[in-house]
């Protein structure tokens, strides 16, 4: 673009137009050092000593909370009021089953359910598929059923959870209180 002079009549058009404008001291561009003008403070980087706590994870973090309710079930004195087996369901079928009993024995004013999940155990037909990675790893719904009550939508309906009694499952079920119907 090249630049031309401004004819007669523009440059009295021009003062017309800027006659009212008063100068401003405080943002003189033209003194200003430019250098200063685009230096950008980047804030230190803080280290933490120790890592945050992962808060995706809260594996069994209900098992066990309420010790009152605890001793109560360890003594048989509080009855179950529902019972749910999720034997041979895969882990999607009992993740809605157990959803839909959760939220039906609350709305029902339970307090306490019974969750049998079973041991686990080698089953029939499956000993192709058994590689070193899964010989601990027996009992899909064992384990998966305390991480369900701890997160998600279900942990907002259950007070705590424990294993149950022998006479009731073992290590194979799970005793659920759950919170009064809101």
């Amino acid at each position: 673009m090249v630049k031309r002079n401004l004819s007669y009549e523009e440059q009295q058009l021009w003062h017309l137009y800027t006659q009212d404008i008063k100068p401003n001291s405080k943002l003189d561009l033209a003194t200003e050092d430019k250098k200063n003008r685009f230096d950008i403070k980047i804030p230190k980087k803080v280290i933490f000593k120790r890592p945050a706590p992962d808060t995706l994870n809260n594996y069994e973090s209900l098992k066990d909370k309420d010790s009152n309710w605890g001793k109560k079930l360890k003594q048989g004195k509080m009855p179950i009021e529902g019972k749910i087996d999720l034997h041979g369901m895969t882990c999607i079928q009992a993740h809605d089953k157990l959803h839909g009993f959760l939220e039906r024995s609350q709305r029902n004013g339970k307090r306490i359910v019974l969750i049998v999940t079973g041991k686990g155990g080698p089953k029939r037909g499956y000993a192709d598929y058994r590689f070193e990675d899964f010989e601990n790893s027996l009992g899909v719904l064992r384990r998966e059923v305390p991480m369900w009550l701890s997160g998600g939508a279900m942990r907002q309906m259950i007070v705590s959870f424990q294993d149950a009694n022998i006479r009731d499952g073992g290590t194979g079920a799970l005793y659920v209180v759950l919170k009064r119907n809101p």
